[in-house]
């Protein structure tokens, strides 16, 4: 049983859903299926003080708001029927409202423009030249109106195409993936199928006998768009397109879209005001129109803005006169957005700066969830203030949820972006996006919005952004690949440079290592304990980490330094380094100058101390930039990492300190302490290393997968080597060029290594 509802509300809300914003505009369109009537009828059924006694005006009411979205189902048509007392659609009215036929046939024309006024004749031309089988070429200058106009064919064609009407915006969506969806939405799978030409073929089969009206938006004559043509006659094509020197060898027609002629100005004003207004302020009206080019999208904002914020239009015409220039924006020599600024200057800070927002996206249309997240804001905040938006013509309704802002408008949106940050919070946003459509193994929700995402992410890579950049990545390159989208994807490689590679840097130390052990062998098998030779070993023992650890606080730079948490991880590593070879350096300071052979503890462990402080710093930043955390690992992983440290730490520091110790009780509290802190402390960045390391080296396709694990393995070599140095100084078998010697010269060579691989960007030149 349908709950009951007064024909008053019925007719409110699917007016108001159907985006008729006056009565005006709906009077219009009653008034193409033949019925003419005053405004006041109109308004006196919204108030409930008359309805409609005609049936057929009923059923042709209906048949609007289903045309337009607003009234989808059967139920719904019952309803609007029953509130008026004429009972429920008959199954020949359902059969001919085809809301059967819907169901199964796609519809994917955005929803019509608000305000559309004119092109009457060239709609007439359009849909004979279509109904005779030819490829209609729509062709004119930017925010003409072409697109609007195709939505509105699209709309009116419905019903002559009985297998759907398909929209597809060729300049943000590839041949290929066209040709893709149009299989997938008549039941064939042909993703495996890598050759476009095949793939047009089979697409065309498919359509053999098929009533289908395909609308192209935005094409281009480098597009190769023989491939997406139909080879039948029942089926449709229009194109839109700024060039007109598009052409095809047989059965299709060119139109060009003009400017707003005089006519078509005054009856936009008139849907937008009334009758008595347009007659009282025409001569200003038409030199508005003339001030901003005739250009229908200029016009319109106009017209809302005048309405919105109740300038008269003399004082909106002065206002054009006084208004800056955005000489990038012109059309000929008409300043087109002169409008649009004036409407933006009389918004609300809050207002503007989500308008400005807008500028970032690329994609054909965008999410409220997007800018509320941008913004700040919530879902419902960001809901009325993109209502406001859509008042004032600034934005347009998409889909659900979703909007769309004209290219003109969108330019003028980014040139209003105060600060870059906006694109930060943008890639948040998308990164967990696509991380949960990967969890759920589904991109439903994303496949919409690919260039808004590689936009903004080429927009951090601008920029710099690299802890974005880095996070974002790895889920971006998987979404593209598992989504064929091949254009985007290799648009994407082509910013960053993910092949593996060895600096120059890092081969000198690869050469280095070899000399330095043949040179440390050479002292063992002379007997050389306490000579100069010996003493030299420490200064070719600290300048790995000395010279290497300048060289990656330079390089830190290259990756924001201290405005990035990967720029703040290189450096803390670096510094980590510089901090040991310093220490080593004043080592050999108390050799060769107060000769004294094993200086420890000595104040050379004023540079040793720090360093390990400075490592798990920039581990720490290190698992921020990457994303990497130890709740991605399960609690059975958790565990295990925190026992197997552990027990390594007690087992040595029990063996060094009870076992060891306990025979030489004439160590200083320092060197206790020392022997103590030195293991211990490389027992916490191990354990921290192998947790963080783990889970990011795959960022950039595993780029630095070798140099983190180099690093890695370097603190391994670190634990022993210090446990090593404890022992053997506390025995009083320690030299200078010894076991630990070596150690402690591979340990710091691996981890100067590591961190000499972050010394440049990964941007392609």
């Amino acid at each position: 049983m349908l709950s009951m509802k007064t024909f008053a509300y019925l007719f409110k809300k699917y007016r108001l859903r159907a985006e008729f914003e006056t009565f005006s505009a709906f009077g219009d369109a009653l008034a193409e299926k033949g019925y003419f009537y005053e405004e006041s009828i109109f308004s006196h059924w919204q108030k409930g003080t008359r309805v409609p006694s005609n049936r057929q005006l009923v059923l042709c009411i209906i048949e609007i708001f289903k045309q337009r979205d607003s009234l989808k189902t059967i139920d719904e048509a019952n309803a609007l029927l029953a509130s008026v007392g004429m009972g429920y659609l008959t199954d020949k009215e359902k059969e001919k409202l085809a809301f059967v036929k819907q169901k199964e046939s796609p519809f994917q024309v955005p929803s019509e423009i608000a305000y559309f006024t004119g092109r009457k004749e060239l709609l007439s031309k359009v849909q004979k030249e279509i109904k005779n089988g030819k490829i209609v070429i729509l062709h004119g200058s930017p925010g003409v109106g072409k697109t609007a106009l195709a939505i509105k064919l699209g709309h009116m064609l419905q019903e002559n195409f009985s297998d759907g009407i398909l929209w597809y915006k060729v300049d943000a969506t590839n041949i290929m993936d066209i040709l893709l969806s149009i299989a997938r939405l008549f039941g064939e799978d042909i993703s495996g199928i890598k050759d476009v030409t095949v793939r047009s073929s089979i697409v065309r089969t498919l359509l053999t006998k098929r009533k289908v009206l395909f609308i192209f938006d935005n094409v281009s004559k480098e597009d190769t768009l023989h491939l997406l043509l139909p080879n039948t006659a029942t089926s449709g094509v229009i194109f839109s397109t700024r060039e007109s020197d598009i052409l095809f060898t047989e059965r299709y027609v060119s139109l060009p879209v003009h400017l707003f002629t005089e006519t078509e100005v005054i009856l936009l004003f008139k849907k937008v005001f009334d009758k008595t207004y347009v007659t009282k302020n025409k001569k200003v009206i038409l030199a508005i129109s003339e001030k901003v080019g005739n250009l229908p999208l200029a016009v319109n904002i106009a017209a809302a803005n005048m309405k919105q914020f109740m300038i008269a239009p003399a004082v909106y015409l002065r206002q054009l006169d006084e208004s800056f220039d955005l000489h990038s924006l012109k059309y000929e020599d008409k300043d087109l957005l002169q409008a649009v600024n004036i409407g933006y200057s009389s918004l609300d800070s809050q207002t503007s700066s989500v308008f400005a927002s807008l500028g970032i996206f690329e994609g054909k249309d965008f999410p409220i969830a997007a800018v509320a997240f941008i913004n700040k804001l919530s879902v419902s905040e960001t809901e009325k203030i993109l209502v406001r938006l859509l008042e004032i013509a600034f934005i347009e309704r998409s889909k659900s949820d979703r909007y769309r802002i004209h290219p003109l408008l969108k330019l003028f949106a980014r040139e209003q972006i105060k600060a870059n940050s906006v694109y930060l919070r943008a890639a948040a946003f998308y990164e967990q996006i696509l991380n949960n459509a990967q969890e759920k193994k589904s991109y439903k929700t994303v496949l919409q919005d690919t260039e808004n995402i590689v936009a903004i992410f080429k927009k951090c890579y601008e920029f710099g952004y690299w802890d974005q950049i880095i996070t974002l990545w790895n889920p971006l390159e998987e979404f593209l690949s598992d989504t064929n989208e091949v254009k985007q994807l290799r648009s994407l490689t082509q910013t960053i440079d993910t092949a593996p590679n060895i600096t120059k840097l890092q081969k000198v130390l690869i050469i280095y290592m070899p000399l330095f052990l043949i040179y440390v062998i050479v002292l063992y098998f002379t007997g050389w304990r306490t000579t100069d030779w010996n003493y030299m070993c420490n200064i070719f023992v600290g300048l790995p980490p000395f010279i290497g650890g300048f060289i990656g606080i330079i390089g830190s730079k290259h990756w924001g330094l201290f405005n990035t948490n990967i720029g703040k991880a290189i450096f803390f590593f670096s510094i980590g380094l510089f901090s040991w070879g310093s220490g080593n350096m004043i080592w050999a300071y108390y050799n060769f100058f107060q000769n004294v052979g094993v200086p420890y503890p000595s104040l050379a462990d004023l540079g040793y101390f720090p360093a390990y402080f400075f490592w798990i710093t920039g581990i720490i930043f290190l698992s921020r930039a990457t994303g990497a955390r130890i709740k991605l690992l399960n609690n059975n992983k958790k565990l295990l990492f925190l026992i197997i440290p552990i027990s390594i730490l007690v087992f040595s520091d029990y063996y060094l300190l009870f076992i060891v110790k306990r025979i030489f009780d004439s160590d200083t509290p320092i060197q206790a302490f020392l022997d103590f802190y030195y293991p211990s402390m490389d027992i916490v960045i191990l354990t921290f290393a192998i947790i963080i390391f783990g889970l990011s080296v795959n960022f950039f396709r595993g780029k630095y997968k070798l140099s983190l694990f180099a690093i890695l393995t370097g603190f391994v070599v670190l634990f022993i080597a210090d446990f090593t140095f404890s022992y053997t100084t506390t025995f009083n078998i320690y030299y200078n060029g010894s076991i630990p010697d070596v150690l402690f010269t591979f340990g710091q060579a691996l981890l100067t290594w590591g961190t000499l691989s972050f010394y440049l960007t990964p941007k392609k030149t």
